[in-house]
């Protein structure tokens, strides 16, 4: 009589670890053994290429156990061994094996040769607690591998390369191998060494390389290295992501991904480093088993499941390893002004704003100011009238603060007045003004410790000649003490001489006087054309913002004071007014903040009117 084989099923799982047994290799194993021990395997619950570190993920494995729990057809359960089981652990392992013990399913690890009773409780524990550590020691080799491939060998890391980026792969020895640039559709070409593209790549075949090779970012087509630089140039300007993003696609400036360009995409680029030539790692965590600080120290993930983000602290950040797309102070800047924005919150809105919207602050609730346009007034009889009024009151009304009209237009008008009569100063004409200007900004400015240098250069001069002396007589003891005194002196006077060569440079004007005279020309121009203009940009608001610090108003009266900033080094410090793109005249706004310091502007409380 034929013995009633056993129904079963198999369970197999592969990671992507390149040393296991393949999915085929397990399945027959498991046949042979069932053919050998009366079972029948009925058919295979399969994860291929998914770690078994924990369930989550495991599709098949997860399916496995809920057929088991839910009207199964089998008995038994026929895995390779226990690690492709789980490598969970014993709590994860046990766990499971708990659950379809209580269903009534048995579970057969059939390489362990586990053997049944106390000793194979005993046995299968420690299988399960080795299956475990293997992981364990496999992501931490992993992990450091990887960290010595970009701290000391600073070869790029794997996946996709950063917008404006291509990838080559070269020889220990620096020979150029090959060039992968991603395209929108997610394929990729190789380009040979003489710039030929060789063939191109489809999204799902991975590029081998060998263990010694290095991989460094190299810039890719024109293109996308001037949609970078556009990016970054209108954050420095002070556009937000939303504003960059728009600006960028009227433009028709093609992004990587075949698609529009959005603000998630515009933030990440934005605070990459890797744009001014760093290599950037550990920006997310990958793994199943651990996260890491920025010292390569390993921190268990603690039932976080899945990829997330690292805070900045934790990224390792190696500098000057490729050629950068822009520059290093372009990068701080671009950081500035999105920390600016964030400080600001909605006042730093670069579209949709009125000329001192973003100045405007309430006395008595601390609220800032919106703007209120009238659209009833017909196209013929002039623009919509518009006012500002109290944040506070406009959002939730009397408990919070008190109804206040400003009026947009003479509001605004009054601070361009002002701020007119502050670059006039105490001339009695314009052209008086900017003759004064000039004059002041280009006048040398003479360091006022320039002849206590030159003196002290004199003395150590002397001393230097008198030491030289002394080791020229033969008779002299003790030439070692006047060798590191001779040396000590040389190192004086030449530091010395150092400051005063520098002193002397910062002394000669940056600007010649007709370059200064078009530039205050062209400030005093720009608040003529402001006077007259409804519809204003962010460059309108800066030039008023390089002015004016803050605006109060006192809700009750209706009055309030404009606060200018306090000095003209100040404005020149901390806005791009004299140089970069609103002058023609080149250099930057430090090279002239030796002579500012005579052109102080006053603190100006000024009332303003009603309306």
């Amino acid at each position: 009589m034929t013995k009633k084989l056993i129904p079963a099923v198999g369970y197999a799982r592969r990671s992507t670890d390149m040393q296991e047994r393949s999915i085929p290799d397990q399945q027959a194993f498991v046949e042979r053994w069932a053919a050998q021990h009366g079972y029948a395997v009925n058919r295979w619950f399969i994860d291929d290429a998914i770690s078994g570190t924990s369930t989550k993920g495991r599709n098949a494995f997860e399916q496995l156990i809920a057929t088991a729990e839910n009207g199964r057809d089998f008995e038994s359960i026929l895995c390779y061994d226990i690690s492709r089981f789980s490598r969970g652990g014993t709590n994860e392992t046990g766990y499971y094996l708990h659950r379809l013990n209580l269903a009534g399913v048995n579970v057969q690890f059939t390489a362990d040769a586990i053997p049944e009773g106390d000793e194979g409780e005993l046995i299968q524990g420690v299988k399960s607690w080795q299956a475990r550590q293997y992981s364990i020691k496999l992501a931490r080799d992993t992990i450091r591998g990887q960290i010595s491939n970009i701290r000391e060998r600073k070869s790029a890391p794997g996946g996709q390369p950063p917008y404006g980026y291509d990838k080559q792969h070269l020889t220990p020895d620096g020979k150029v191998l090959r060039t992968l640039r991603w395209m929108p559709d997610n394929t990729k070409l190789e380009i040979a060494p003489d710039g030929t593209i060789v063939r191109a790549i489809a999204s799902d075949v991975f590029v081998a390389k060998a263990k010694g090779d290095i991989v460094r970012l190299v810039p890719s087509t024109p293109d996308r290295v001037r949609a970078i630089q556009r990016m970054f140039d209108l954050c420095g300007q002070g556009y937000g992501y939303r504003s960059i993003a728009v600006r960028m696609n009227e433009e028709s400036i093609p992004s990587m991904f075949g698609r529009h360009w959005n603000m998630s995409n515009i933030a990440q680029m934005l605070r990459n480093p890797v744009y001014c030539g760093s290599l950037v790692y550990n920006k997310r965590t990958e793994g199943t088993l651990f996260g890491m600080s920025v010292d390569g120290t390993l921190r268990p993930k603690k039932g976080k499941r899945g990829s997330f983000k690292n805070g900045n602290e934790d990224w390792i950040i190696i500098s000057g390893v490729h050629e950068p797309l822009i520059s290093q102070e372009t990068f701080d800047a671009a950081q500035a002004a999105m920390a600016k924005r964030r400080y600001a919150g909605g006042k730093a809105r670069s579209v949709r704003r009125t000329l001192v919207s973003t100045l405007l602050a309430c006395k008595r609730c601390g609220s800032s100011f919106t703007t209120v346009r009238d659209t009833r007034r017909k196209p013929e009889f002039g623009p919509p009238y518009r006012h500002y009024t109290c944040a506070g009151y406009h959002r939730y009304g009397k408990k919070v603060c008190g109804l206040v009209r400003i009026p947009g237009q003479a509001l605004d008008a009054f601070v361009l007045k002002l701020i007119g009569q502050e670059l006039q100063g105490d001339a009695k004409t314009r052209k008086q003004a900017i003759d004064a200007f000039v004059n002041a900004m280009a006048k040398p400015a003479t360091a006022a410790n320039a002849p206590d240098t030159r003196r002290e250069i004199e003395q150590l001069n002397r001393r230097i000649k008198t030491t030289l002396a002394l080791i020229a007589d033969p008779t002299f003891d003790g030439l070692e003490d006047i060798h590191a005194l001779l040396t000590d002196l040389k190192r004086k006077r030449d530091s010395l001489v150092s400051k005063q060569r520098a002193a002397e440079l910062a002394e000669q004007p940056a600007f010649t006087q007709q370059q200064l005279r078009e530039w205050v020309t062209e400030q005093f121009n720009k608040l003529d054309r402001l006077a007259n203009k409804e519809q204003v940009d962010l460059a309108d608001r800066q030039l008023v913002e390089a002015f004016v610090q803050r605006i109060e108003i006192e809700p009750d009266s209706q009055t309030g004071v404009v606060i200018l900033h306090p000095d003209l080094e100040s404005v020149l410090a901390s806005t791009r007014v004299l140089g970069g793109e609103d002058t023609q005249t080149g250099g930057s706004s430090k090279d002239v903040l030796h002579t500012a310091k005579e052109l102080r502007i006053a603190r100006i409380i000024a009332r303003i009117e009603r309306g």
